[in-house]
């Protein structure tokens, strides 16, 4: 089985960044999370603090903050997260070169695609109360502050991804493999993913 480049997207709460570590592992690949805003942060020539707290946003016209400082990559002026998008992808691009791996969320399924590379999207989703009940037991918190931790990053996945690619985020038929984690659990649904994969890659 030949290993391709898996872009994977999920909903918040649902165990996407969980699964795609577990697939990494039984893959033997990176995976690629967060450690994509500190490559973006080296990439632009800037501090990463400039880019804490815009992770997978769109800008907002009324909170608009421009960078004007980093390297030549950088067009100065322009919001933070059209920034960070935009040295994301390259940065996402550049690891692609190098060889299999999964890179989660970023919109990576349609910047690998636009640049002609093969991928593998995946879409992580599960019921609401379920991962309601997931952040209530990893993070200690409410239910209601779950429900809204939840219904806010969900709102602003949805608007960066729609905003950056052109379509709909969570949509199945933008997506290879949509999966509920709940079914199965985080290992069990990344080894269901790996069944389906034998038959496809």
């Amino acid at each position: 089985m030949r290993t391709p480049i898996i872009a994977l997207g999920r909903q918040f709460g649902s165990g996407g960044r969980e699964i795609g570590k577990h697939l990494a592992e039984r893959l033997n690949v990176r995976c690629y999370d967060r450690e994509l805003i500190t490559l973006a942060a080296q990439k632009a020539e800037v501090r990463e603090e400039l880019f804490a707290g815009r992770e997978e946003k769109a800008p907002n016209p009324w909170l608009f903050t421009g960078i004007y400082e980093g390297g030549p990559q950088v067009r100065k002026g322009q919001p933070a997260e059209d920034i960070l998008f935009e040295m994301q992808s390259q940065v996402i691009l550049e690891l692609a070169q190098m060889g299999p791996c999964i890179i989660v969320g970023r919109c990576a399924d349609a910047v690998l695609r636009a640049a002609g590379i093969p991928t593998v999207s995946l879409f992580i989703c599960a019921p609401f109360e379920d991962r309601v009940k997931r952040r209530m037991e990893i993070e200690g918190i409410g239910q209601k502050e779950a429900e809204d931790a939840i219904r806010k990053i969900d709102k602003q996945r949805k608007k960066y991804y729609d905003t950056y690619t052109g379509r709909n985020w969570g949509a199945p038929e933008n997506y290879d493999f949509c999966i509920n984690s709940s079914v199965m659990g985080i290992e069990g649904t990344a080894e269901q993913i790996i069944t389906w994969a034998r038959g496809t890659w």
